[in-house]
């Protein structure tokens, strides 16, 4: 089994990345029993502090969990059909009771600091307190303060950065497109190519990504 770290504060907003990305929410209810769904809408909202936020149906399990306990983790599925075609079964709408643990057939792991389990086989984990709610169109957009994240050990750098080809980050295509997804993890930096008098965002995590995934790719040639 592949040990799982804990990373600091400082490295969550680096952790969660593409900014948006495939996602399977577990929660519990008040008696503690698991709930898990997959979810293509989960995206960071707000760098420092980390906020996540998903949309869900008014009457899933996951929103009555998550609005009843405060409580939810985001875990990051890689892109391979293992995990994906679990994704899918998790995606089944099963009964209240059913346990898509044992469905999927994912492994729960306890988290550090909410009641919602990790799952063992996505690579990366965002451990989340409720902020804030609202309903429309019979849906729930629900945010959620990071409080904990964890990884990997293989998955990340010295400085927190992902390995891509390590995490291999997922888009859903969509309900139309049924069970399509497609990879997010091929990154490459680009020039900005404008030298106006507005200053460009040149912070400490875009520079040194960027530095690093050019030094990863010089040695690759």
């Amino acid at each position: 089994m592949i040990k799982k770290q804990t990373q600091p504060p400082e490295y969550w907003d680096r952790l969660f990345a593409p900014s948006s990305c495939l996602a399977l929410i577990t929660t519990a209810d008040r008696s503690g029993r698991t709930n898990i769904a997959s979810y293509g809408t989960c995206t960071r909202v707000c760098h420092d502090p980390v906020y996540i936020a998903f949309t869900t149906g008014t009457g899933k399990d996951t929103t009555k969990n998550a609005l009843d306990t405060g409580e939810f983790v985001v875990n990051l599925p890689a892109f391979n059909r293992n995990i994906m075609e679990k994704v899918l079964v998790a995606a089944i709408p099963f009964d209240p009771g059913v346990s898509e643990f044992e469905r999927a057939g994912l492994t729960p792991v306890p988290a550090s600091i909410v009641k919602p389990p990790l799952i063992e086989e996505c690579p990366r984990h965002f451990e989340c307190k409720v902020e804030w709610s609202r309903e429309w169109a019979g849906r729930v957009m629900i945010v959620g303060k990071v409080v904990s994240a964890s990884v990997d050990e293989d998955c990340v750098d010295k400085q927190g950065f992902v390995i891509w080809e390590k995490v291999k980050s997922a888009h859903y295509c969509g309900a139309s497109y049924n069970n399509m997804f497609v990879p997010a993890w091929e990154a490459q930096a680009f020039d900005t190519p404008y030298t106006g008098p507005e200053r460009i965002f040149d912070g400490p995590d875009r520079s040194a990504a960027e530095r690093i995934e050019r030094e990863r790719r010089a040695k690759l040639k």
